[in-house]
C-alpha cells in the first residue's frame, strides 16, 4: 500500500462516523447497498455478479479520484469488525485491491443482515469509542430520534412524485452541529429547512404528523412503486420499438432487466408492507390497493407471452445461445425463469408473486378472485397438452381452489356462484391475445 493510501486507511479506521441507514436499490448501473452516513456521504457496494468489485463513495473526494477514500476504509474495517470478526483491519498492512475483494465478497452476507446492520456497525464503534455526553452526539449535535428522522424523511417524499423516503437528498438528511432553531435553515431549500425544524422540535414533528399521517405516506408510497413497475414495462416496450438507446449510462430496458426491476419492486411492495404494519395498523382499503397493484403486474406478464423481439424493425445482436426466456418475459418470470443459485437473493428465487400472494391473508384479495381465476385460464390456454404446468399456475390454482372450498361450503346460503377454472371450465375459457 503507497503511503499515501496507508494515510487514508490509517485516517479512515480512527474516524467516527456512523452508519444512519443501510438500504438496497435498483439502478441503471446494477443493484447495490447504500450506507448512508450520518452526514452527506454515503458508501454503495454493487452487486458483484453485475458490477465485479466495484465500491464507491458519493464524497468529493471520491468523485474528483476515484481512489478508495476514507469513508471507504472506515466502513471496510466496520463490516470486517461486525461480520468476520478475527479479521478486522486494525493494524495489518492490505491493498487497496484486497479492500475492494472483501468487501465484495461481503455483499450476500450484507443482504441477510440487512435490517440490524447499522446497528452493529454502531454497537461496534461504541464498543472502542469514549464516553461521550448523552445529550450530543459525536459531532455535537443534539440527540434526536432516528425513527423520528425516518418518518420526516417518509412525509416529506409525499410531495415528489419519484423520490422514495431512502432517496431524500443526503446532504440535508442529518443534523448539523449547532444550538437549535436559528441553525436549521438550509439555503434554497424549503424542504430540507422543515426537515431541520422537525428533527429539533417534538410539537413541529407532531404537527405534521397529524396532518400527513401514516396511512396517506403509505398510499403514496404503494402509489409510486405501482409506477415504478409501469415504467419497467414502458421501458421494455420502447426498448422493442426503438431498440438501444444512444445513453450508455441510462441502459437498455430488455427482457432480463425488465424481469429483474419488476421482481424488485415486488419485493419493496412487501417489504413496505410489512414494516409500515409494524409501525400501525394499515387501513383495508389500502391493503386491497396493494393486492390490487401486485395482480395488475401478473395480469401484464401473463399478457407478455410472446416472442417481444418477433418483429422488430432493428437489427438485434443475440450472444451465442441465448436462451429462449430472455426473448419472452412471461417465460422469464412464470414459465422458464432461470435456475436458482447460491448467489441470488431470496427475491429472486420465489415464484413471482404468487409465493407472496399466498402469504397475504384472504381478505385483501377475495375481490379479485375473478381476476385471478381469468390469469390461472390465460395461462392454461398458453400450455401444450405435453407441457407440464409452470409452477405459478399449479400454486395460484391451489391458492384458488383453497379460497373457494373454503367460502363457497355445501351448507352456505349464500347465492354466489363458485368460481370453476382449469379443466372445470374447458368450455367457458375466454380467449386473450
Amino acid at each position: 500500500m503507497s503511503p499515501p493510501s496507508a494515510n487514508q486507511a490509517t485516517s479512515g479506521i480512527a474516524a467516527d462516523f456512523v452508519v444512519d441507514r443501510v438500504r438496497r436499490h435498483e439502478s441503471h448501473q446494477g443493484a447495490y447497498f447504500a450506507f448512508q452516513m450520518d452526514r452527506p456521504e454515503s458508501v454503495r457496494i454493487f452487486d458483484p455478479a453485475e458490477r465485479g468489485q466495484h465500491v464507491e463513495c458519493t464524497c468529493e473526494e471520491y468523485q474528483s479520484n476515484q481512489l478508495i477514500c476514507i469513508h471507504i476504509y472506515w466502513l471496510f474495517d466496520g463490516l470486517n469488525a461486525v461480520l468476520r470478526p478475527r479479521t478486522a483491519l486494525g493494524t495489518q498492512v492490505i491493498s487497496t485491491g484486497d479492500v475492494l475483494t472483501q468487501i465484495s465478497a461481503l455483499y450476500e452476507v450484507i443482504g441477510s443482515q440487512l435490517s440490524s446492520l447499522s446497528t452493529l456497525l454502531s454497537a461496534t464503534r461504541d464498543e472502542t469509542s469514549s464516553d461521550t455526553d448523552d445529550a450530543t452526539d459525536a459531532i455535537g449535535s443534539p440527540v434526536f430520534s432516528d425513527n423520528r428522522a425516518e418518518q420526516i424523511r417518509d412525509m416529506l417524499s409525499v410531495f415528489d412524485t419519484s423520490t422514495f423516503p431512502e432517496d431524500y437528498d443526503p446532504r440535508h438528511a442529518s443534523i448539523q452541529a449547532g444550538n437549535g432553531r436559528q441553525d436549521a435553515y438550509v439555503p434554497n431549500n424549503l424542504a430540507a429547512t422543515i426537515y431541520q425544524i422537525a428533527v429539533r422540535d417534538e410539537k413541529v414533528f407532531e404537527s405534521l404528523r397529524d396532518v400527513i399521517t401514516h396511512d396517506i405516506c403509505a398510499n403514496i408510497h404503494f402509489s409510486k412503486l405501482r409506477t415504478r413497475a409501469r415504467e419497467a414495462f414502458a421501458g421494455l416496450d420502447n426498448y422493442i420499438e426503438n431498440g438501444p438507446l444512444d445513453d450508455p449510462e441510462t441502459g437498455d430496458q430488455d427482457v432480463p432487466r425488465c424481469a429483474r426491476m419488476l421482481r424488485y419492486v415486488v419485493d419493496q411492495i412487501f417489504h413496505t408492507r410489512d414494516t409500515r404494519s409494524s409501525s400501525g395498523p394499515l387501513s383495508a382499503p389500502l391493503k386491497r390497493r396493494v393486492a390490487e397493484t401486485l395482480v395488475e403486474i401478473l395480469q401484464e406478464v401473463c399478457n407478455r407471452n410472446e416472442d417481444v423481439y418477433y418483429r422488430i424493425a432493428w437489427e438485434r445482436k443475440t450472444a451465442d445461445g441465448e436462451p429462449d426466456r430472455n426473448r419472452n418475459l412471461y417465460a422469464y418470470l412464470i414459465e422458464d425463469p432461470p435456475r436458482p443459485t447460491s448467489s441470488m437473493p431470496n427475491w429472486m428465487k420465489e415464484t413471482f408473486i404468487i409465493d407472496r400472494l399466498r402469504q397475504t391473508p384472504a381478505d385483501e384479495w377475495r375481490h379479485l378472485i375473478e381476476r385471478l381465476t381469468s390469469i390461472v385460464d390465460q395461462m392454461r390456454e398458453r400450455m401444450e397438452d405435453e407441457d407440464t404446468p409452470p409452477m405459478a399456475y399449479t400454486k395460484l390454482e391451489r391458492m384458488i381452489q383453497e379460497y373457494t372450498t373454503e367460502a363457497f361450503e355445501p351448507s352456505s346460503s349464500s347465492v354466489q356462484r363458485r368460481p370453476t377454472l382449469g379443466s372445470q371450465r374447458q368450455s367457458q375459457r375466454r380467449r386473450f391475445g
